[in-house]
């Protein structure tokens, strides 16, 4: 049974690792020059495969080479001038599973050189670093040995910059000097330096000093440190980005620093020594900050001036001063205000303050000088003063060319003896507030601090003693382009031949230079054709003539610089209206005339003749009417006219008492006459009682067309009867041609009624 058992074992054991095998590496790899080599340098990469297949090899993840199956299992490649990490691998085809290796290039060690040593100040240790050359890339060990040291050595990696680095304990404190040698490493070579001596008292390093305390004046600052026993130390001082100064010093606990700047900040910084020959400088101690105090300022400002607008109100002339602000330097502390007097020919002063960042001022004074100076908190700088005098416009002209981006020279011809100070002020166009100015006494000046695509203006004025003499210039630009944008127009007015047109201004920074003209484009929408007008800068408006009634069109405005015209603005359509003047003035005359012939009619309606006949005229265009003889009220009159007039008779002429007054009611008769109803009043004498039975109830049929008149004779009323036989009756025309109805009164007596149709019945 222990024989059976133990075939048993051993064909397990063969087929476990039969199995092993098969399940292993397929391949092994190797390089010629191993896994790091020089850097630009070739070797042979290999492979060797375990079985039979298909054999593929990768740098880098990508396939360089591929052999079908053959006898031999070693497949090589060559690889030439390898300057970076690569990775190098094989495997079979249609098996994921690959064996490779990875390749560092680099260079061998140089000799290990510049050996610094350091011992800090009671301590035991030394440390040490030194350079290798050139950084070797791979992976370098370096080694320190110190003579006498049982210790094989101290090792250290060397750093990326290719520096080493070792510190070690000294053994001794009797010790004096220390002899060591230096040792760099890695597979592509080995350099060895020494032995090197280092004396102990010369690599003494005291320790950071610190600065306690700062206290400063205007001028100079004083230092406060810690105690120590160095016999030297070295200060470096300097303002805020600025290159530090730096002086030694022997004193151990005060140090003063002198020939500072008033109202500045200042950082210091020091370190030390055990003297001048022995031992190594301590690092530097934390910086200190402090500010000097601030001092008077010591210089005049830079004063210039222009004339402005006078208001209305104003008599005098009005000028804007203007002034440069002072620099750090020249300031000595913050500016708080700026005092301006005005000093008036007969006398009279005026006092101004302006409060920073203001550098300007407006001023209205006749024949006047102005004076301005600065304050800060310790006083008041020298008073400039500056006469404000009208210049003299010269004639010459000024020339400039770009220099830059940023500069160009300005020229122009001689104005005064030679000699002569010119101010050269100049400022962008719509930004007065942005002056800036130069003083020289030669024809050309250039002018610095320009923005490119920015349009300026300035002058130069020659300060004489009879007078300042100006020249002025625009258009002053270092670099420009065509206009960024256009500007929009509208419509101020139009006709029916012409129009006006006006539009704004480009923003200045769309600008991109100075503008030289305006464009104005107007097309003819029903023709399609286009016309152009030039305007010249900076005029805004325009007048176009030659349009057509009822025509419509479309207008658009462009602007040029000396690089060229800038895309259109907005497009403003309208159309030219019809000659509504000309129609308005036909109107008016024909209006007039109609009302002139309408007074000229009235006038002649006022003629008697005239008026007749035109009522002819009118009776001829009135219907048939039917006659008012076979009316109730005319047969009714008929009836009673005999005993009317009988009764009338009877009456007693010679009484001499005036009759009763009556009561007259105008009474509407439909559409033919009017009655008029009197009602007889009651009397309380006794002779009127044969009156009151005539006149109970009369009426008389009266037109209401007939004019009534009081105070007649009897006669005359009887002769109005018998026109009355002979009146044809017609309708009331309402006519302004007619004359009214007459009224003496609200009551009326027989007698003054009168009926009168004369007017009525005479046509001829």
């Amino acid at each position: 049974m222990s024989s059976e058992c133990t075939w048993s074992v051993l064909v397990m054991l063969c087929f476990i690792l039969a199995t092993g095998a098969h399940g292993g590496a397929v391949c092994t790899v190797r390089s010629s020059k191993g896994e790091e080599v020089l850097l630009g340098s070739s070797f042979t990469f290999s492979c060797i495969f375990n079985k039979q297949c298909t054999k593929l090899i990768f740098r880098n993840g990508t396939q360089i080479k591929y052999i079908k199956k053959n006898i031999s299992k070693e497949v090589s490649v060559n690889i030439e001038n390898i300057t970076e990490f690569n990775t190098l691998s094989c495997r079979c085809e249609g098996n994921p599973e690959p064996c490779g290796i990875d390749i560092k290039p680099g260079y061998p060690p140089d000799i290990p050189q510049n050996l610094t040593c350091v011992q800090n100040m009671n301590s035991h240790n030394v440390s040490c670093i030194w350079t290798t050359g050139r950084s070797t890339i791979i992976d370098t060990t370096c080694q320190l040995r110190v003579h006498g040291d049982l210790h094989l050595g101290y090792r250290s990696i060397m750093n990326s910059t290719g520096f080493c680095h070792s510190t070690f304990p000294i053994k001794s404190s009797v010790m004096s000097q220390l002899v060591v040698w230096l040792n760099v490493s890695n597979t592509l070579g080995i350099k060895t330096s020494g032995p090197h001596t280092i004396n102990l008292i010369n690599i003494v390093k005291p320790s950071m000093p610190e600065i306690l305390n700062v206290s400063c004046s205007s001028r100079w600052c004083s230092l406060h440190i810690d105690n120590h026993s160095m016999n030297l130390v070295e200060i470096q001082y300097s303002a805020v980005n600025v290159i530090w100064d730096t002086f030694q010093n022997n004193d151990k606990s005060r140090l003063n620093i002198s020939s500072l700047h008033p109202d500045t900040m200042y950082n210091f910084q020091i370190r030390r020594k055990i003297n001048h020959t022995v031992g190594l400088w301590s690092d530097w101690s934390q910086p200190k900050r402090k500010k000097t105090k601030e001092e008077a300022p010591d210089k005049a400002l830079d004063v210039w001036y222009l004339q402005e607008l006078k208001p209305p109100e104003s008599k005098s002339k009005c000028f804007r001063i203007f002034w440069k602000e002072l620099n750090i330097s020249d300031a000595k502390g913050k500016i708080q205000r700026y005092n301006i007097s005005v000093l008036e020919q007969k006398g009279k002063s005026n006092s101004i303050i302006a409060v920073p960042p203001s550098r300007n001022q407006s001023i209205c004074c006749y024949n006047c000088s102005v004076s301005v100076s600065a304050v800060n908190s310790e006083g008041q700088s020298p008073v400039k003063i500056i006469q404000l005098r009208l210049p003299g416009l010269h004639t010459g002209l000024l020339s400039h060319k770009p220099l830059n981006n940023h500069s160009i020279a300005l020229f122009w011809p001689k104005f005064d003896i030679a000699g002569t100070e010119y101010v050269v002020h100049w400022y962008p166009v719509g930004n007065i507030e942005g002056i800036q100015w130069i003083r020289v006494v030669d024809t050309t000046a250039h002018i610095t601090g320009l923005q490119p695509q920015e349009c300026y203006q300035g002058a130069v004025t020659a300060l004489r003693s009879s007078g300042p003499k100006m020249a002025t210039i625009k258009g002053i630009s270092s670099w420009q382009s065509a206009p960024e944008q256009g500007p929009d127009p509208e419509l101020h007015w139009k006709k029916t031949e012409s129009s006006g047109v006006a539009w704004s201004e480009i923003p200045q920074k769309k600008r991109r230079g100075c503008l030289k003209k305006y464009t104005v484009y107007l097309m003819d929408n029903l023709k399609g054709d286009i016309h152009n007008f030039s305007v010249d800068h900076p005029k805004r408006q325009y007048v176009i003539s030659g349009l057509s009634p009822r025509q419509c069109y479309n207008l658009w405005v462009t602007a040029w610089t000396d690089a060229g015209e800038g895309p259109r603005g907005s497009v403003l359509p309208f159309c030219a209206p019809l000659d509504s003047e000309k129609m308005l003035s036909l109107v008016i005359l024909a209006g007039g005339a109609v009302l002139l012939a309408c007074l000229i009619l009235l006038c002649i309606c006022q003629f008697s003749s005239v008026h007749r006949r035109f009522l002819c005229c009118c009776q001829c265009l009135l219907p048939i009417i039917p006659d008012p003889a076979n009316s109730k009220c005319a047969k009714t009159y008929a009836d009673d006219q005999s005993e009317i007039k009988f009764y009338l008779d009877q009456w007693d002429s010679s009484v001499n008492e005036e009759p009763d007054n009556v009561e007259v009611e105008e009474v509407p008769y439909p559409s033919i006459c009017t009655y008029i109803k009197s009602f007889s009043q009651e009397s309380s004498s006794s002779d009127a009682t044969q009156f009151t039975r005539i006149t109970d109830i009369m009426e008389d049929y009266i037109s209401t067309h007939g004019a009534i008149s009081g105070g007649e004779e009897e006669d005359e009323y009887e002769k109005g009867e018998r026109s009355l036989d002979e009146f044809e009756f017609f309708p009331s025309t309402h006519s302004p041609f007619l004359e009214p109805l007459v009224l003496t009164g609200g009551k009326l007596t027989l007698d003054v009624v009168k009926i009168d149709c004369s007017e009525f019945l005479d046509c001829t």
